[in-house]
Order: structure tokens, then C-alpha cells, then sequence
């Protein structure tokens, strides 16, 4: 696992068959969300087709990170990809919810059932990628 030092979260960083994990954790170092940036900037690169942002051992999010966040998700949705978040902190659930399909992040209480929703969407993925080669024969 990789860490980044440069902000307020400190983002840890694990690469996944089907995925790219970032976990949060506190840092009092800086008011900056400059590592989370970077973190979503590189797993987006990425060739996975789905982040997931472990929250689990923040308490809050700052209103830079949450915007920060949506923009992913909507940025990642046009690329048919997505944005999963766990252990989002309650009072910023809100945040994430009611938005239209396009702009909205997958909730999901825990990584594990992160982790089952992007080996289930891979799986999905797949065999439509195998009807789809069975229709061209």
C-alpha cells in the first residue's frame, strides 16, 4: 500500500483486480485537499472501472472534499465508470443523495459490499462483452 503526505487527508492508496481503493485518513497538517485531488486524478487514470473511497476512518469531510468527490462521480459516470463510497460519515450522507443518476456516487455501508459491487458489475461486464462477440459471429 502506498501514502501520499501532503494535506488535510491522507489518502492510502491499493490497486485491485477490479478497482482502485483510496482509504481516507485524518492529517491536521494542512487544510489543503491536495492529496485526495491527486489520489482521484491518478486512480482515474487508471483502467479500472471503479474507484472506491473508503471512509471509514474520517469523521467528517470538508465541503472541498464532498465537491471534489461529486466531480468524480460525475466525471467517472461519462466514462461509464463509477465512484463507489463506504462508511460515508452520516452527517455528510446527504450530500451524496437525491443528485440525478449522472452526478450521484454508489453508498454502500462497508468496503466489503464495495468490493462485491465492483466484482459483480466486472462480471456483468464481461459476459456482455462475450454476448456482444457472439452476436458478431
Amino acid at each position: 500500500m502506498q501514502c501520499c503526505v501532503l494535506a488535510m487527508l491522507d489518502v492510502h492508496r491499493e490497486l485491485l483486480p477490479n478497482g482502485f481503493l483510496l482509504i481516507l485518513s485524518p492529517d491536521t497538517s494542512s487544510p489543503d485537499e491536495v492529496k485526495l485531488t491527486r489520489a482521484l486524478h491518478r486512480a482515474s487514470r487508471s483502467d479500472k472501472g471503479a474507484i472506491l473511497v473508503d471512509l471509514s476512518l474520517v469523521d467528517s469531510l470538508s465541503d472541498e472534499a464532498i465537491e471534489l468527490l461529486l466531480a468524480y462521480a460525475f466525471m467517472l459516470h461519462a466514462q461509464e465508470r463509477r465512484l463507489i463510497l463506504c462508511h460515508v460519515p452520516q452527517h455528510a450522507q446527504h450530500h451524496f443523495l437525491y443528485l440525478d443518476a449522472a452526478s450521484q456516487p454508489l453508498l454502500v455501508p462497508s468496503l466489503l459490499d464495495a468490493m462485491q459491487e465492483i466484482d459483480f458489475t466486472a462480471g456483468f461486464d464481461h459476459a456482455q462483452g462475450r454476448r456482444s462477440s457472439h452476436n458478431l459471429q
